[in-house]
């Protein structure tokens, strides 16, 4: 690591040369600096600078500050963009976590596809994040603490003075003269960020004056252990033969890792599929209450926007779905698109073989879902079975059985959208026919 600034710019240009880069600019001193260095290298092309400033509207002075930055982006003829927001959920997030939320929705949403945005995150802020999460008890993911880069909705974030310290950051303001904006609620010690500023790491780095470039060391080699912890599950989906898009996991396959494997497959999962991650207890329980569970049982673990489920030899990772309503019914008279109240649209497809066919449409077609007693004489079949008997066979999950579609001609059953068709639904070598398939939301 090192404090020298001037080598910044330098190594900007040789890893993004050619590519519009955003400096996000609160106004204090570290944005200031970055986008200060940005502008002053003769290496950058000034017309390739924006500077985009958030105002979270959160302090009586936020419109002051954006005419600072205003200011200071045309002294250094940079190309300013000011973006106010809303911060929502505060009461369930909390005010950092809330107003980081809509910052970077922001940036994302304005910010062209293929751009750089460069944040002033610097060693110290690294080290209390470290710390924080030290004291969430988080492990390896969470202690790597922030990343030197990462991708927003197609746009590359990253943190050029990750390893610069505070000091080297404000000897450069002075020594250029620089003026910036103190957002008060950095005194706030209510926060807890600012807690450890300024209470906490002042005493530990009087004891230990490299503290801060300690602990920054440390989160970059937590960094390093959690993409071997990656690697590591990668393989072990491999092995396991595991799509992670279709959201499930083989009990058995599962079991046959060591525990600490298999909690490290599970996370990783759950990173793959953007949910919220389990505390230690929840991933004990889905290893002992769903993993060890007889195969008849239908044991379900869940918290936050997660369900965990098992059937048959079968983790399920779930988002949790609006109950159907079973007596949601819809008459559909030709191939035009169904909404259903859960979001999700029944479309078709052309078929030549077996389909809903334009004779039935006419007589008239009701999509409904399962009542209960339904049953079918699917194609190639000689006799009727019952839809309980034929989920069963096709093992479907039972909390996705009452939100199969079904479509019916009077009372009787002619299609398990998905799934299958009745003798009824075989097209003639002159029929057009029309395949139900349901988009998810």
């Amino acid at each position: 690591m090192t404090d020298d600034l001037s080598l910044i710019a330098e190594q900007i240009v040789a890893d993004y040369s050619e590519r519009a880069l955003w400096v996000a600019y609160s106004g204090g001193v570290d944005s200031h600096v970055l986008l200060h260095l940005l502008a002053s290298s003769d290496q950058i092309d000034s017309s390739w600078i924006h500077a985009i400033h958030i105002d979270h509207g959160l302090q009586a002075d936020s419109q002051h500050w954006a005419k600072h930055c205003q200011q200071i982006a045309g002294d250094l003829k940079i190309d300013f963009h000011c973006v106010r927001v809303a911060v929502n959920d505060i009461p369930q997030l909390g005010l950092e976590a809330a107003a980081r939320n809509a910052r970077y929705q922001a940036i994302a949403d304005t910010v062209p596809a293929g751009d750089v945005v460069l944040t002033a995150q610097h060693q110290e802020d690294q080290a209390e994040t470290l710390l924080l999460q030290l004291l969430r008890g988080a492990g390896v993911k969470g202690l790597s603490a922030m990343a030197a880069a990462f991708s927003l909705e197609g746009k590359q974030v990253v943190r050029p003075l990750l390893a610069i310290s505070q000091a080297a950051i404000e000897a450069y303001a002075e020594r250029h003269a620089l003026a910036w904006v103190e957002d008060p609620s950095n005194a706030d010690t209510k926060l807890n960020r600012n807690y450890l500023r300024k209470n906490v790491l002042p005493s530990v780095v009087a004891r230990w004056p490299s503290a801060a470039k300690s602990l920054s060391r440390s989160a970059s080699y937590c960094a390093e252990a959690d993409v071997l912890l990656s690697e590591l599950a990668a393989l072990d989906l491999q092995t396991m033969g595991v799509d992670v898009s279709v959201r499930q996991l083989s009990v058995q396959a599962l079991l046959g890792l060591s525990p600490a494997r298999a909690r490290n497959v599970i996370r990783t999962v759950l990173t793959e599929l953007g949910l919220a991650m389990p505390s230690a207890v929840m991933l004990e329980r889905i290893l002992n209450e769903l993993c060890l569970a007889a195969e008849d049982k239908m044991p379900l673990v869940t918290w936050a926007n997660v369900e965990v489920r098992r059937y048959r030899d079968t983790l399920y990772f779930l988002w949790p779905e609006l109950a159907q309503d079973k007596a949601e019914q819809h008459l559909c008279f030709g191939p035009e698109t169904v909404l259903l109240a859960d979001g999700r649209e029944l479309t078709w497809l052309d078929a030549d073989k077996v389909g809903i066919s334009d004779a039935i449409f006419k007589q008239g077609l009701r999509l409904g879902f399962r009542q209960g007693s339904e049953a079918i004489q699917l194609v190639g079949h000689g006799h009727h079975k019952s839809l309980k008997q034929l989920y069963q066979e096709w093992a479907i999950p039972p909390w996705e059985r009452n939100r199969i579609p079904l479509l019916f001609s009077g009372d009787e059953l002619l299609a398990v959208v998905g799934y299958g068709f009745s003798e009824q639904c075989v097209l003639s070598s002159d029929q057009k026919g029309y395949l139900p398939l349901i988009k998810t939301r």
